[in-house]
């Protein structure tokens, strides 16, 4: 595939993108960063990491169809979905099972590679109008990440699974599988913090990528970053309808394809509501 049809009035983005800086401390030590707040505990660090501000173009989406997840990391699908964004923000935990089920069967349907899928998790986010000012630790609704990443790393899918299915380990271990995340808007069409997906053939895996322990409450996982690299292409989905999905692999348990890497982006132009968002994280055998 190639990228030349981009014209000047598809209304590229220029904005910034806050990557991991490439510090010598990871030398020996490896990075990190915590939600839990670590403000009471004397000489303790919230995360080691350093921003390496770049700013960046972003091109819009023209044919969805074109995007592959098996080569590019990500696609898009066309579907309509039962979830509310008044449901997903005051009944999340009532009807995610609902919307886990409709996601599992469109991924089935669209995917005859996968043998067996199941969702896991379900992330709500709401932007507050002062993010990224003040990014609040444990809102009761999560904001946009603004670094790129990918939510797991091929042993962070091992952790996912046993946080998410304890004492189940025997149908996974020794298993081929995918960690899917399944986003689109709450509400649409939707150009506030949008997502933007950086496309895998451009991604140097030797050196843009880094190993990150995100520590939780409960456990630590284990997800991957991006250092800055100028070959990178970033792309979104201008005026994203609640209809338009994005599929996208965080990792593999063999650690042998393409991974999505994400962020929220900064939306110079946007003049609509603001972002509302909800995404699903799944588990695909094949």
């Amino acid at each position: 595939m190639t990228h030349n049809f981009i014209c000047l009035s598809c209304s590229i983005m220029e904005t910034s993108i806050s990557y991991l800086a490439q510090d010598p401390i990871f030398e020996w030590e490896k990075p990190f960063d915590t939600d839990v707040p670590v403000d009471h505990i004397p000489r303790a660090r919230a995360a080691n990491h350093k921003n390496d501000e770049r700013e960046v173009t972003v091109f819009p989406i023209i044919d969805a169809t074109q995007w592959d997840l098996e080569k590019h990391g990500f696609c898009f699908i066309k579907a309509t979905t039962g979830l509310t964004a008044e449901d997903a923000l005051t009944r999340k935990e009532e009807v995610q099972k609902d919307y886990w089920y409709e996601i599992e069967a469109l991924l089935h349907q669209r995917f005859p590679q996968y043998s067996r899928i199941e969702c896991y998790d379900c992330t709500v986010r709401k932007r507050d109008p002062d993010f990224p000012a003040n990014i609040r630790l444990y809102a009761k609704v999560e904001q946009p990440a603004r670094r790129p990443h990918s939510d797991c790393s091929p042993r962070g899918a091992h952790l996912n699974l046993d946080h998410a299915f304890p004492g189940q380990q025997e149908f996974w271990q020794g298993k081929d599988f995918d960690i899917l995340n399944v986003w689109r808007p709450l509400r649409g069409p939707n150009n506030d913090w949008p997502l933007a997906m950086c496309d895998w053939t451009t991604i140097n895996p030797l050196t843009d990528i880094r190993v990150n322990d995100a520590i939780r409450r409960d456990r630590v996982d284990e997800n991957a970053i991006l250092h800055y690299n100028e070959k990178h292409r970033w792309y979104f989905m201008r005026d994203q309808s609640v209809e338009d999905l994005i599929v996208f692999r965080n990792a593999d348990s063999m650690g042998k394809r393409a991974q999505g890497f994400h962020c929220a982006i900064f939306n110079p132009e946007a003049n609509g509501q603001l972002r509302e968002s909800v995404e699903v994280r799944c588990v695909a055998f094949r």
